[in-house]
């Protein structure tokens, strides 16, 4: 079972191209509803306590979960040529209690999930460690296990990726009936979803290597790429807090900028139609009405 990728990603461009407003100032809205108010958190007047910033952190992922839903109505939207617009990253919050519950239940499941594999991994691991004393052998099994946990985090993750879509489709069905069906639609499928992923790696790549070259100006300015002190815990300490400093922080984030514009809709409504795509194979049909 596979899908055409070239095809697929080549409609997404298509769609994503004809949607009014256009798809840029759509992804401009999200940047600025997700990124934006995270900075404006980090610039309120709070009061630093340990409960407080626990409070609002708290706070913020739940928001950033119901607006990043609202992306993937968007995506669906657009895909269907049902001409979506900004507001559509808002209506994620006309069902937002079953947004957030249907991301607890995946974030439950996955940790379950994760807890087992890493128990599961863990006994060879420790076999190894009792039974070498070569200490590059038992290095390298650590990171192989280390490894291992992100692979199989991953998989699981693409179990469930196929829920908000779900939701969005049929809100009325609850918060635990997209998450088992995802599982369902998923189930073969994996391994198309991945390689769909992994053929946007190019443009985070780009993004990666504008954001380092800002750091790297930063760390350049202060004078620590050409210390004496390179490599010391002293030196590290100072590298993490002018790559951590707010001038570095906002600039390197607004680097990329430009290229998520692009990439943000691109992957959206690209998975979207990976989505209708498993609809046509599973059912025959997509459905027909606007979701929600």
């Amino acid at each position: 079972m596979e899908i055409d990728r070239k095809e697929l990603k080549r409609q997404a461009r298509e769609r994503m191209v004809l949607t009014d407003p256009k798809f840029w100032v759509v992804a401009l809205a999200y940047i600025v509803m997700t990124t934006g108010v995270s900075w404006l958190f980090s610039f309120l007047p709070i009061p630093h306590t340990r409960t407080t910033l626990l409070f609002f952190q708290l706070l913020l992922t739940l928001y950033t979960t119901v607006v990043q839903f609202g992306l993937c109505l968007w995506a669906l939207w657009a895909y269907r040529q049902l001409d979506p617009g900004i507001n559509s990253l808002m209506q994620g919050f006309s069902v937002a209690g079953r947004v957030l519950l249907m991301e607890l239940g995946i974030y439950v499941r996955t940790l379950g999930w994760y807890f087992l594999a890493a128990i599961g991994l863990s006994v060879p691991l420790f076999a190894l460690i009792v039974m070498s004393a070569d200490y590059a052998t038992v290095m390298a099994a650590f990171f192989l296990y280390v490894a291992g946990l992100l692979i199989v985090l991953f998989v699981i993750s693409l179990r469930y990726a196929l829920a908000p879509y779900l939701l969005a489709d049929r809100p009325d069905d609850g918060s635990s009936i997209p998450i088992f069906r995802s599982v369902t639609l998923m189930r073969g499928w994996k391994m198309e979803l991945f390689k769909l992923e992994l053929s946007f790696i190019g443009w985070e790549v780009v993004n990666a290597l504008l954001s380092a070259a800002v750091i790297l100006f930063f760390l350049g300015q202060a004078g620590l790429l050409a210390s004496d002190a390179a490599g010391t815990m002293n030196w590290a300490n100072q590298c993490m807090n002018v790559i951590y400093s707010t001038p570095a922080v906002i600039l390197s984030t607004l680097v990329t900028i430009p290229i998520s514009l692009w990439l943000i809709p691109y992957r959206s409504v690209a998975r979207a139609g990976f989505y209708d795509a498993r609809l046509v194979v599973s059912q025959g049909t997509v459905p027909e009405m606007p979701p929600l």
